[in-house]
This record gives structure tokens, C-alpha cells and sequence, in this order.
């Protein structure tokens, strides 16, 4: 009888484990991949005050992410590649190469559901860090942290899978380095709004 009970323990405990694990009460797995479109402001400004600047120039980004959601809560980490330009940007116009920069977004975030629309359809307010990697050839790369939020709208689209919309902005330290502006340049944050539209899959 001893034997018999001692046995049964470890397979109690296993069933326990994966009763709570597999409970809606721990939350559910959801996986995502987006593409946006982002643009910029800020991130150098010409010492004269002419209102001249250079500025990464409207990169089409790719992202994937993964959350746990738990009721209307949910942890997420997302990330994101993406290729932009260089632009000198004034009041007579911009003029800009392509293919300067290469980006790289670590987005740990928090999800939170501030309203319904409709019967399933939901809006999302998200929000966190934003750690970057910044890369031109043949140069150093910048490291830069900032914070990012925004509002996303969710949409069931049948089953498991579920449509998203994003509108949002962010705030990071200028990605220059000191030695990437001329001296008749100095450096100033970057600002940045972005457009995104995605696919989610819960697992």
C-alpha cells in the first residue's frame, strides 16, 4: 500500500501542474507579426536655428512578437527590423538617400484593455521601453532607450486569429553618434509616430 501511494504521488503532482498551467486563469499564449510604417522628427537640429536637420527618413518596418495575456491584462515582448533612410529636412523641402540605416527594436511591453467595441472587438492601450540598435556600414552602431505606447484595435477575424490596427509614438536619444554630424550640426531626440497593421494567433 505504501508503494502503491508513493507511486501515485508524482503523477497526482503532474496532473496538478498541467491542470494549472492549461487553466484560463494563468492566461494564454498569443503570437503576432505586424509591418508599419514609421516617421520621424528630431535627432539633429543645425546650430544656426534655421530649422535644418538630419533625420532617419521613413523606414517600413517588420515585426514579430509574443504575449501572455491574462483577462484584460497581458505581458508582451516584440521584435522589430527595419531599413530607413537619411533625410536633410528644411522648410525648402527634404532631400534624401535610401537604405542608410539599420534598425533593430527590443519592445518589452504592458497590454492593457481599456474598452469593448461592439461584441468582440477590443481596444488595447500598450506602452513600455524601447531598446534600439541603430547600424550604418562601416560604422559603429548606436545603442539607444527610450519608451514607446500605443493604442491598438483589435479584430476577430474567426477561430484563433484576430486582426490588429496600432497607432503610436516613441522618444529615444538622437541615433547619430558624435562623430556622425557636422560641426554645424548637434544631436536632439527622436520623436516618432508610426502606423502599424498585424496578424495575432492564439495559441
Amino acid at each position: 500500500m505504501i508503494m502503491r501511494t508513493s507511486s501515485c504521488c508524482p503523477r497526482l503532482a503532474l496532473a496538478i501542474a498541467c491542470s494549472l498551467w492549461c487553466s484560463p486563469l494563468l492566461g494564454q499564449w498569443v503570437v503576432g507579426a505586424e509591418v508599419g510604417a514609421d516617421r520621424f522628427w528630431g535627432g539633429s537640429e543645425e546650430k544656426t536655428g534655421a530649422g535644418v536637420s538630419f533625420l532617419p527618413y521613413r523606414p517600413t518596418t517588420f515585426g514579430v512578437g509574443l504575449k501572455r495575456q491574462t483577462g484584460k491584462l497581458a505581458l508582451g515582448l516584440q521584435l522589430r527590423y527595419g531599413s530607413a533612410g537619411l533625410a536633410l529636412e528644411g522648410a525648402e523641402g527634404v532631400v534624401a538617400a535610401p537604405g542608410v540605416f539599420t534598425m533593430y527594436s527590443l519592445i518589452p511591453e504592458l497590454v492593457y484593455q481599456i474598452a469593448t467595441v461592439g461584441p468582440a472587438n477590443r481596444l488595447l492601450l500598450r506602452g513600455g521601453p524601447l531598446i534600439e540598435v541603430w547600424s550604418v556600414a562601416d560604422e559603429e552602431s548606436q545603442t539607444r532607450v527610450g519608451v514607446q505606447s500605443a493604442v491598438s484595435f483589435m479584430v476577430p477575424l474567426g477561430g484563433r486569429l484576430a486582426g490588429t490596427v496600432s497607432a503610436g509614438a516613441a522618444l529615444i536619444p538622437s541615433p547619430f553618434g558624435e562623430d556622425q554630424l557636422d560641426s554645424d550640426f548637434e544631436r536632439r531626440p527622436l520623436w516618432r509616430r508610426r502606423f502599424a497593421g498585424g496578424l495575432e494567433f492564439r495559441l
